[in-house]
């Protein structure tokens, strides 16, 4: 079955963007390699991959991740026979669908790196392509890869599918008899072929070259592959394969590659991007600071006025709002502040502090910015100012910031930035959404109109809406109704997506306070999703200073009309969860478990671990195994995804905070389903501003 998704969107993007490249070779299956067959190369840690090829026995999308220095991870969808081939002469494949190759494959593949290559011996991996899925490309493979000067030469093992033109006997046979017989079934998927890993009673060959041309950004590329495409050839697809491709690749700009080969007695196309994820972000100046910029200065800003209107008045104009000042005493300071613009935290403190040298009364040595996100305080930073003169280089010897938890405000401000309530802002935007792996359409999209609108009732109360304005889609050719034994909570996409092309996605007001020094709570009530309205609360036990969190959420919600206007259909449910997120030692990489009852009504757990940048890039997967057998679930057996999160700082002149979240769910079904996150975790939106994020970037907040 298929899926509501945005991921395209993000593939699209990916493809556009070139400011922060990584390089990756990758063949057309997405991972390290030479046209159709693996290597043991790999790219950068935290490389992002998108690849499209196309050629005659299948087109093939695919997303790779490089998440460690050693692991590679991929995920494709194939459209096999895109071309509509009919076995039988004179027809097509219209009406005789029995007759030709209609799958639609989707597929994870996994590599390790066992050992680096060295001046005599090569880099050797392991891989597993297909391990959840429905066996349709299952195969496991041993590779090899050596360069010598500009040539890179790769030799491999391969069981399953690359043991097709075999070469001897499977040599783990003689470990166990186990592995001369492979237990692979092309089915519904979704759970691991633990009988089929390194199994069955042949091996093949496969290898590759790889001819670097660095002048002309120009690689030559030839391959044998022990995969005859048996499969594809019985149903007609294609004719009886040569074992041998050839074929170019041009790098048309840094981390965009083009290759034209010949595979399969046919013309084959790719293309693919790679995105370094761990790029730190450029520093760029204040969005509407400088001359001609901003909003107008006092009448009297030139006239004697105090530096506290000044200081406010070039904070707010750069990205930050300074709320108030209180004295400590007579060379001390402590300001309350809010990031508007900065993706990096660091640089909306570096921008405060910059101001307060260049404003606060010389007499002035310490100031002390407590940080507020979502209006909540999470964090301080403490700065020493320098005397000026040869002592000042002194001072930089040891860093003047230190970082802490929110510290408590019990003086009353001596100077607060006047502020009316309620107060907000509007944006428009256009805004691609994409439904995808439908076996009859596997792409349709909608192009609309966003409308996003926030108010400010002050006290920690705002309001949210979000209106979508359809200007052109698709998705009334969807013709398939979504099945499943359990109540339909997400799988009657269709009908929101064909009847509630222009709604609303979002109506909402929300509250968010403290209970005592570490606890921090939302309460919410209103249309919360495309799909839900109703009430909910989350609360959060979290430490600044420690890598570690505890939340439980609650919520009663109610199935929305097809409409997506104020209508309600008679399903309610109330789901909750309780979560523990932990930063891990592991540098950027984050878990959580959340274990509860799901809007199925059906309890169970979640396990999510997620690479999460301080730039703003999240690249992460999850898993939910609830009370629901494999059986009643449906196709895909669980829960599972993947969850990419891109910001627009990195590829934007101006500064924003701003960013593109999806989750991409190879099968759209009903178990393990939550709300769709919003208005999203407490601990997610507060992540950037935990001490590790903040300690990272701390050079980078003292004012040069």
């Amino acid at each position: 079955m298929s899926q509501g998704s945005r991921w395209c969107a993000s593939l699209l993007l990916a493809f556009g963007l070139s400011s922060v490249v990584a390089r990756a070779q990758v063949n057309d299956f997405g991972v390290g390699g030479v046209l159709d067959v693996p290597s043991a190369r790999m790219a950068p840690e935290n490389t992002f991959t998108s690849t499209y090829s196309r050629k005659d026995v299948a087109d093939i999308y695919a997303i790779a991740y490089q998440p460690f220095p050693r692991l590679e991870t991929s995920f494709r969808y194939t459209i096999f026979n895109a071309r509509e081939k009919s076995p039988i002469p004179g027809t097509s494949c219209f009406g005789n669908a029995d007759f030709c190759d209609g799958l639609r494959d989707r597929s994870f593949e996994v590599k390790w790196r066992l050992r680096d290559e060295s001046e005599f011996l090569p880099q050797v991996a392991v891989g597993l392509r297909d391990i959840i899925g429905t066996g349709a490309w299952s195969s496991e493979y041993l590779v090899g890869s050596k360069k010598i000067g500009n040539l890179d030469l790769s030799a491999g093992i391969g069981w399953g599918r690359l043991s097709e033109r075999r070469i001897s006997v499977n040599p783990l046979a003689e470990i166990s008899d186990r592995f001369s017989v492979r237990d692979v079934d092309v089915g519904l998927g979704g759970e691991f072929s633990l009988k089929s890993y390194f199994r069955g009673p042949n091996v093949g060959a496969f290898g590759s070259v790889r001819y670097s041309i660095p002048a002309w950004r120009l690689d030559l590329l030839a391959a044998y592959n022990s995969d005859s495409y048996a499969r594809e050839v019985a149903l007609g697809t294609i004719e009886p394969p040569d074992a041998l491709s050839f074929g170019l690749e041009w790098e048309a700009t840094p981390g965009v590659r083009l290759a034209l080969s010949r595979q399969q007695g046919g013309i084959a196309f790719k293309l693919s991007a790679a995105l370094d994820t761990g790029a730190p972000p450029s520093r760029k100046a204040p969005n509407n600071f400088g001359a001609g910029k901003g909003t107008a200065p006092p009448a009297n800003f030139e006239r004697g006025l105090t530096w506290w209107p000044r200081l406010t008045h070039d904070a707010e104009n750069s990205g930050v709002f300074i709320k108030d000042l209180r004295w400590d005493d007579e060379q001390s300071i402590t300001l309350r502040y809010k990031n508007l613009s900065y993706q990096l935290e660091a640089d909306a403190i570096r921008r405060t502090l910059a101001l307060i040298d260049q404003y606060a009364p010389m007499k002035v040595e310490h100031a002390q910015l407590v940080g507020e996100a979502l209006d909540l305080p999470t964090h301080t930073v403490r700065y020493r100012r320098p005397s000026g003169g040869a002592s000042a280089l002194l001072a930089r010897a040891a860093s003047p910031i230190e970082i802490g938890p929110p510290i408590e405000l019990t003086k009353p401000p001596a100077e607060t930035r006047p502020v009316s309530y309620p107060h907000g802002g509007m944006d428009l935007g256009l805004n691609l959404r994409a439904y995808i792996f439908d076996p009859d359409h596997p792409f349709l999209y909608q192009l609309s109109i966003r409308a996003r609108g926030e108010v400010d009732f002050g006290g920690g109360w705002r309001g949210s809406a979000i209106w979508v304005q359809n200007i052109h889609s698709q998705f009334d050719r969807i013709v398939r109704e979504g099945e499943s034994a359990l109540p339909p909570v997400r799988t009657g996409l269709k009908r929101y997506l064909q009847q509630g092309e222009s709604g609303i996605d979002q109506l909402a007001l929300i509250k968010r306070g403290k209970v005592g020094r570490d606890f921090y709570y939302q309460a919410y009530a209103g249309i919360l999703e495309e799909m839900y309205s109703g009430v909910g609360a989350e609360l959060l036990w979290r430490r600044a200073d420690l890598p570690f969190a505890v939340g439980a959420n609650v919520n009663g919600v109610r199935q929305r009309e097809f409409d997506k206007m104020f209508g309600l259909r008679d399903y309610q449910t109330v789901t909750g969860h309780v979560s523990v997120y932990w930063a891990t030692p592991l540098k950027n990489v984050d878990a959580a478990v959340h274990v509860g009852r799901y809007l199925a009504r059906d309890t169970g757990a979640t396990l999510e671990i997620s690479k999460r940048f301080a730039n703003g890039w999240v690249v992460g997967a999850f898993a939910t195994l609830t009370d629901v057998p494999f059986e009643v679930f449906g196709e895909g057996s669980f829960d599972k995804g993947l969850i990419f999160s891109i910001p627009f700082d990195l590829y934007s002149p101006r500064n924003t905070g701003g960013g593109y979240r999806t989750i991409l769910r190879p099968i759209n079904r009903d178990g393990g389903r939550m709300l769709d996150n919003w208005p999203g975790s407490l601990w997610g939106n507060l992540r950037r501003v935990q001490r590790d994020r903040l300690i990272e970037y701390q050079d980078r907040m003292i004012p040069e």
